[in-house]
């Protein structure tokens, strides 16, 4: 356990920087981003009829991982770096328990949710290549969210391993649950419009048949 910490506080050392070090700006950038702000973007897609099950979908997998998070810090009570070890206070001076990280979490939980589910959002939506490009980007965002809480202060190295590593599972999981759901949502709508729409081949047969009966059918005279 001791080799652990020495390892988690060298792991510091070598990442932290401050709010005024040379990548200050840009880490509370990115924190700000992490912090929650970006899930206004959630707005628009619980508006939008298309995209709302899509929407809900990630605000829940958002909201689990977040009331686990903060069961966790309850429980582990772990001091945050910057109290532990004397640094200057990071954004928000947080004073809730380091381990594990919030912001790493909400990050990576988004991150692989849509690395899961966008294959299974609604047609108009952008192309493969693109839904890719897409998911690549919000695991990058995700990691610079969570190097920014240990470049401030905010956080020991192991608060956002352990931090991004539960979110993500909560997210993949909530990802492949929806697109379970959307999946056997189309198989069931497939076989709904077979039923409701005879083939060309039943209409004809139906045609053939009517126009047998009124030919056999005894004339009256």
């Amino acid at each position: 356990m001791r080799d652990l910490d020495t390892l988690d506080l060298r792991a510091l050392a070598a990442v932290y920087g401050g709010a005024h070090g040379a990548w200050g700006p840009a880490m509370l950038v990115m924190t700000v981003i992490g912090g929650g702000w970006a899930s206004l973007a959630l707005l628009p897609l619980l508006a939008w009829t298309r995209t709302r099950r899509f929407g809900l979908a990630l605000a829940l997998a958002i909201v689990a991982q977040a009331t686990w998070v903060w069961a966790l810090k309850l429980v582990v009570g772990r001091v945050r770096p910057w109290i532990a070890l004397g640094f200057p206070p990071p954004f928000g001076a947080p004073h809730d328990g380091s381990f594990p990280s919030g912001h790493a979490s909400g990050s990576f939980c988004v991150a692989a949710f849509l690395a899961v589910a966008l294959p299974a959002v609604p047609v108009g939506w952008p192309v493969a290549p693109w839904r890719r490009l897409l998911a690549g980007a919000t695991i990058a965002l995700a990691s610079l969210v969570a190097v920014s809480r240990v470049y401030l202060g905010a956080h020991f190295p192991s608060d956002v391993l352990a931090g991004g590593l539960f979110g993500a599972c909560i997210g993949a999981a909530a990802g492949s649950l929806y697109l379970t759901r959307e999946r056997r949502r189309g198989e069931a709508d497939g076989r709904g419009r077979g039923k409701a729409r005879p083939t060309s081949t039943a209409r004809a047969a139906r045609s053939s048949a009517e126009e047998s009966g009124v030919e056999r059918a005894p004339k009256r005279g």
